[in-house]
Formats: C-alpha cells, sequence, structure tokens
C-alpha cells in the first residue's frame, strides 16, 4: 500500500488504490492494486525497502508474490496456498 502511494501517483495524477483480500479454507490471496504510472522496466527497477519487507513478509507466511502490470497501474499479491493435508484438515466434506 505504502509503495502505491508513493510512486504509482506523481502530484499532477490521481488514482485508485484497491485491497483486496480472499481466503478459501487455509488458501488465501492479499491484494493491492491500483491504476497509477505503472511498474518501471525491469531493467531501470531495484528492489527498494518496501519490497524487500513485501519478500520477506512472504516468505515468513510460506506464500509467493505475483506482480503485474496491468496497463495502467500495477497489482501485487501475495498468495498462500496450504499443504494438501492442511487443506483436507479444513474442510472436513473435502473428499478423500
Amino acid at each position: 500500500m505504502i509503495n502505491a502511494l508513493k510512486h504509482a501517483f506523481p502530484p499532477d495524477r490521481s488514482g485508485a488504490i484497491v485491497v483486496g483480500y480472499q481466503s478459501n479454507h487455509a488458501d488465501w490471496t492479499l491484494s493491492v492494486s491500483d491504476d497509477g504510472v505503472g511498474m518501471p522496466e525491469p531493467d531501470l527497477a531495484k528492489a527498494g525497502l518496501g519490497t524487500s519487507i513485501v519478500e520477506a513478509l512472504a516468505k515468513q507466511l510460506d506464500a509467493t508474490i505475483h506482480l503485474a502490470n496491468t496497463d495502467p497501474g500495477t497489482s501485487v499479491s501475495i498468495v498462500h496456498k496450504a499443504a494438501p493435508s492442511a487443506r483436507d484438515e479444513a474442510d472436513p466434506l473435502s473428499p478423500v
């Protein structure tokens, strides 16, 4: 969220930031999307403090990060998929 506030909207541009959360038992996704200026070209981008914090958080949560240039804007999601045995335990009606 802070990266979207800092980088997506220069002083002459307004826009929207959307925070979303979806869960299905032990699986979940947390996302932050904006309709701002988008991500810089990959060779120009270097990981800053915000990116490092998100990467560390995802690692601690055993989750993955999904980045997308949504033209306009950027979408960042942290996705956690539970191990199959955890999914089975979370849903007692799940087929065996």
